[in-house]
């Protein structure tokens, strides 16, 4: 599952701090493994270049403020290490993977990436215009576009970030530039919505919004 030059990340690795492990995500590799309309197997290799940490019941933004504890969040309050996938808007799907420690429901949301080149390609994604094959730099440009691509849906909810979910994060040794900048789309969270829990890949074209 892994090359000499690079290394499946243990699901422990989320247990530390939400900010660390959000910043430290950038860079690192997405990998899904998928069956091709032909039934290969490929595996799918998209290197983060944007996410965003939401830090527990403080945080208004954050689905657990407050100590919303649903059937929906339980998972929130889980050992780092693990997937929360939900839907918004009934259309997409947010890849979230859960981080820090047992009882601290926090998690960092995958919002953007691109293509390795050394990624495998799907069949019919080749066949398309250039514009919407996989190589172009805004196709993963956005947390529903990414699932999408990546066909990632709800039956990852729950389960660890290893390669036995077909889903997993590997390290190459790739330190990009990193900066910070306000979250997206919580205009309803007050002050919160100003915080820079954002981390980007310093102005790559990859990102949904600089």
């Amino acid at each position: 599952m892994s090359t000499a030059s690079s290394t499946v990340l243990e699901p422990d690795w989320f247990t530390r701090p939400t900010c660390v492990v959000a910043a430290d995500l950038i860079g690192k590799v997405l990998c899904r493994q998928l069956t091709d309309s032909d039934g290969q197997q490929k595996t799918l290799r998209m290197r983060i270049s944007e996410t965003e940490a939401y830090i527990g019941q403080d945080d208004p933004a954050c689905h657990s403020h407050a100590g919303t504890r649903t059937a929906r969040t339980e998972i929130m309050y889980e050992q780092g290490g693990v997937f929360y996938v939900y839907l918004t808007y009934g259309v997409h799907h947010m890849l979230n993977l859960i981080s820090g420690s047992v009882e601290s429901p926090e998690s960092v949301l995958i919002r953007a990436g691109f293509l390795t080149d050394d990624s495998d390609r799907l069949i019919e994604e080749q066949q398309l215009s250039p514009d919407k094959q996989f190589t172009h730099p805004k196709q993963f440009a956005g947390p529903g576009k990414l699932t999408k691509r990546l066909q990632i849906d709800r039956d990852l909810y729950g389960k660890p970030v290893s390669p036995t979910s077909d889903v997993w994060i590997e390290d190459d040794g790739c330190q990009p530039p990193v900066s910070l900048r306000p979250r997206i789309g919580i205009d309803y969270a007050g002050d919160a919505k100003d915080w820079l829990l954002r981390y980007i890949w310093t102005d790559h074209p990859s990102l949904s919004k600089n």
